[in-house]
Order: structure tokens, then sequence, then C-alpha cells
């Protein structure tokens, strides 16, 4: 027997399967329209219910309202019998819950026209009754004659009360025969769910049955396909192992090229550091002078030069001071990543507003130079490694300052966000833009776009997504020409760095 040719195609169409298909879609379809069915039906019996449960709360309303009504009529003629202020607060606090009682109950009842009518009567006999309550309590010996003159059962109060004894009993006899009627409704939604759920599970074991019986036909199909992708992808391996091989050449060579730059960068910041110290001792050398001459000469004393050894030398020196200590830190690092090609990361939790508080500080005197405004919003802290996530902060806000528009005034902000496990951390300027166009460009080794007028080899932020992708991150641009860029920084909550061999 030839063996069936299986494409695309075939797959698609099951071709020569066309009765299992036909059951499938049928049974496909019968389910649709059974989910559809339960679906309706289980509206028609939550509908049902609610309506249950609203004949249940009017009677319960109802009842509360006959019982306030009675409790009214008894405190009065406790108060006829035996005049006493603890009856006139049991008239008073029952005419209170019997007007609560009377709310819920219309609330309640808004939808039946004929009910609404029966608490409109209701609600004019207790108004005929409150001025009755009133004289009892006022003149209790003038109702009671006329009580025991007349009797209860034709006093005013009683009569009123009887009435709306009766009303109320009409308007509860009412809900209950609705409830009788809704009680059946309920029922029938209910076997009508039930029948409808047992058709949808019978479609569902129809449908899972068919494609069991699908899946078993075209497991040879599949099977053959394998095969096929399998042969196709003969030599695969080789073939990544001979690019892996050329990509850790590739990284050999920009490990020892890092190595040379390191080395050589490191002779004139021993420099700087070194004259850094000889100015510090030179300023307090100049300090104690002017101190000690200013204090036998006053007449001599000269703010800006006082001012100028006192704070801004000193301060000048520190922001010197700090940013050498930062770039030898960098140096170690780059001298560290040369020799063992790969600078094993140290994850550890990151109190990321104090780091990158760190960062702008470092670079508080070129922004003052730019004419910027640097802003930290509330970042969520991480855990991650400080150098890297240090050195990507600083390279993203050393270029947004470096890159601002002379339009306007600079301002560069950096703030973050929790996105589900991950850590958003976003620099955000108001600066030149950058053209969409060349927003992979800016991201790839010595290649910049744009205006060449600042200094740079374009390394930069080729080792910001570097460093990114070892840290198990991301990093994007979001930006156009003359509207400012947004350099968004995606790391996770928990380090998960991604190690490369090279």
């Amino acid at each position: 027997m030839p063996e069936r040719r299986l494409g695309a195609r075939g797959l698609l169409r099951f071709e020569g399967n066309r009765p299992v298909v036909w059951l499938l879609a049928l049974s496909g379809g019968l389910l649709v329209i059974a989910i559809t069915a339960a679906v309706l039906a289980l509206n028609s019996l939550t509908h049902t219910s609610e309506r249950v449960e609203h004949s249940l709360r009017v009677i319960s309303s109802l009842n509360r309202l006959i019982t306030y009504n009675e409790r009214i009529e008894t405190a009065r003629r406790g108060y006829l019998i035996a005049p006493q202020a603890a009856f006139v607060k049991t008239v008073q606090e029952a005419q209170k819950d019997f007007e609560g009682a009377l709310t819920d109950v219309e609330n309640l009842i808004d939808d039946n026209p004929g009910q609404i009518s029966r608490m409109g009567q209701i609600k004019t006999l207790a108004a005929q009754r409150d001025p009755v309550i009133s004289d009892t309590i006022l003149t209790p010996a003038t109702v009671t004659a006329s009580v025991q003159e007349n009797g209860f059962s034709s006093e005013r109060g009683v009569l009123i009360t009887r009435a709306i004894r009766r009303v109320s009993n009409q308007m509860v006899e009412v809900e209950n025969d609705l409830l009788f009627q809704r009680n059946r409704a309920q029922t029938a939604s209910q076997s009508r769910f039930y029948a409808i759920g047992g058709a949808a599970t019978m479609m569902l074991l129809l449908t899972l049955l068919t494609v069991i019986v699908l899946v078993l036909r075209f497991n040879r199909e599949l099977t053959i396909a394998q095969a096929r992708l399998k042969r196709a992808n003969e030599g695969l391996e080789d073939a990544v192992e001979a690019r892996t091989s050329e990509l850790t050449r590739a990284n050999q060579e920009i490990q020892r090229f890092a190595y040379i730059v390191s080395h050589d960068l490191r002779s004139p910041l021993v420099n700087v550091l070194g004259f850094t110290s000889e100015l510090d001792e030179s300023r307090k050398t100049i300090r104690a002078f002017l101190e000690t001459l200013f204090e036998k000469h006053p007449a001599l004393k000269n703010e800006a030069a006082w001012l100028a050894a006192d704070e801004d030398l000193p301060e000048a020196l520190d922001f010197i001071r700090k940013s050498t200590e930062k770039m030898d830190r960098l140096i170690n690092s780059i001298l560290e990543l040369s020799r063992q090609g790969r600078r094993a990361l140290s994850p550890e939790k990151l109190d990321m507003n104090a780091l990158a508080d760190g960062v702008v500080a470092s670079l508080h005197q070129r922004a003052i130079d730019a004419g910027a405004e640097v802003i930290v919003e509330p970042i969520p802290s991480l855990e991650s490694d400080r150098i890297a996530v240090e050195q990507i902060l600083s390279n993203l806000v050393e270029n947004a300052l470096k890159y601002l528009s002379p339009k306007r005034s600079g301002k560069v902000t950096v703030s973050g966000q929790r996105a589900g496990q991950m850590i958003e951390i976003a620099v955000r300027d108001n600066g030149r833009g950058i053209d969409p166009a060349d927003h992979q460009r800016v991201f790839d080794l010595f290649r910049r776009a744009g205006t060449q007028d600042q200094p740079g080899e374009g390394i930069g932020l080729a080792n910001v997504r570097a460093l990114a992708y070892r840290l198990g991150g991301t990093i994007s641009l979001d930006s156009k020409l003359d509207e400012g860029a947004t350099f968004t920084l995606s790391l996770p909550e928990r380090s998960i760095a991604v190690e490369t061999n090279t």
C-alpha cells in the first residue's frame, strides 16, 4: 500500500475522513445549542428565584407592619388604663417602626398596582390615627370617658387599627398567592435546567468521544509528519553548535577589548583620585589660612573666597570623588568580566528608591550644567544585582541629560511600577527624541542615531540591553522626534538571571 502524502492542507481538511468531520461538526453544533439553552434556563431559574425571594421579603415586611400596628394599639390601650410614661414611649417607638415598615413595603411593591393602592389606604388610615394617638396622650381622661360610654369596639382608634389590619391581611393574601405561583414557576425552571444540563452533558460526552476517535484516526498521519520533521531538522544541532562557536569567539574578542580599554582607563583614574586627594588637602590648607587671616584682619574678609573654600570646593570635590569611585567600580566590573568571561551576579534585595537617588546624586553636576531637573518617583523594591542595575540606570539618566532639547527646560523623571511579577522602571525625558526607525539601532554595539553632536562611542545602550538580558529582563524604547523618549527597564521582582557561556 503506497504511503499517502500528508500535507498541511490534508491535516486541516481531514482528507478521507469526512464522516468523522461531519460527526465532529454536528456534535459541536449540538453542544453549542445545549450550552445556550442551559444558559437561558439558568437565567430563567435565577429570575424566578429572585421573584420568590422578593415575595418572601414583601410578606416579611407586611408581617412586621401588622405587628407594629398591633403594638401601637396595645400600648395606647395600656395608657388609657394606666397613664404611664412607659406606654407613651412604647407607642412612639412603635409608630417609628411602623413608618419604617411602611417605607420598606412601599419600596418592595412598586411593581404591583393593586398592592400600591392598598398601601395608599394604609397610609391614609395611619395619617387619620396620628391625631387620635395625640389626643390619647394629651387628654387620656376624655378618651377614657368616651370608651367607657361607647365601648372599645366603637372607639375611633380601634376602628382604624382594625381597618389597617384588614388591608394588611389582604396584602399578605395577595403576596401568598404570588408566592405560590412563583414557587411553581421556580420548580418548572429547575426541571428545565436539570433536563437541559443533562442534555448538555451528553453532548459534551459525545463530542469528547468524537475527538478521541479523530485523534486515534490521525495518530498514524501525525507520526509520519513527526518523522518527516525530524529528517528535515537533521543537521540543525550542528548548525547551532557552529553558530554558538562563532558567537563565543566574537564574545572573547569583546572581552579582550574590554580588558585593554579598562586597563588603559585605570591609570588616568588613579591620577584623578590622587590629585583629588591633593586638592582636598590644599583646600584645607587654604581654608585654615583664610580662617586665620580673616580672624586677624576682618576687613580683608571676602565672602566669595570663604564660600568657595568652605562650601563650593568641598561639594565639588565630593562630586568628583563619588563619580571617580563609581567609575572605579565600573572598571573593576569590566576587568572582572574580561578575566573570567562572565561576572558572577550577586542578587540582593535592592531599595530602588535609594539606588536611584544615588545615581541621580552622582549626576548632579551634569544636571546643573544641562539646566535640567531630575525627579525620582517611588519605585518598588526588587531582588537583583546592584552593580548591574546601578549601571543601567546611570547610563539611561546620563543619556537623557545628554540629549535634551534646547527648545525647553530639561526634565528627567525616574519612576517605577509593578506589572505582575515584573518591576518596570521608566526613565522619561522631554528631550530631542529618537526617530522610530532608529529604535533598534540605538541598542546595537557601536551604532548611534540622530545628530552626532555629543561625545560617545555607542557602547552604553548596547551594554544596557546585554545587562538587562543577563538579569532576566528587557529594555524597550518609546519615542518620537522632538517629543522626548521613555526607556522602560523591565526586571523580575525576584532574581532569575540568565547566564550565557562565553
